[in-house]
């Protein structure tokens, strides 16, 4: 959602959003936070979740995917948890930079 704010961000990425608990965190500004994340649609977004995720079910993510412009990537790692997900990341940023 910062990318809203900073002209100069040409792409970002939704790493684990918390999107079951957005209501909660944000108080209240769960829907803020996923239109500031729809407001640069030119952007390239990276979306990542876990199938095992304790914070985002992946209906709640997919839902998100869904509500956001092209251009997106979305992965959703099988078996993958909130907190084990850090492991995979270097790799899938790498990639999703070198492909932008």
């Amino acid at each position: 959602a910062a990318s809203a704010e900073i002209p100069q961000c040409i792409g970002y990425a939704a790493i684990a959003p918390p999107l079951g608990y957005a209501s909660a965190l944000y108080v209240l500004s769960g829907s803020k936070l996923r239109a500031a994340a729809g407001s640069r649609s030119n952007l390239p977004k990276l979306l990542v979740v876990g199938t095992e995720d304790q914070f985002c079910s992946e209906s709640s993510f997919r839902s998100f995917e869904n509500d956001l412009p092209e251009p997106k990537q979305a992965v959703v790692l099988q078996g993958v948890d909130h907190f084990s997900l850090y492991r995979q990341l270097p790799k899938l940023l790498t990639n999703w930079v070198l492909s932008a």
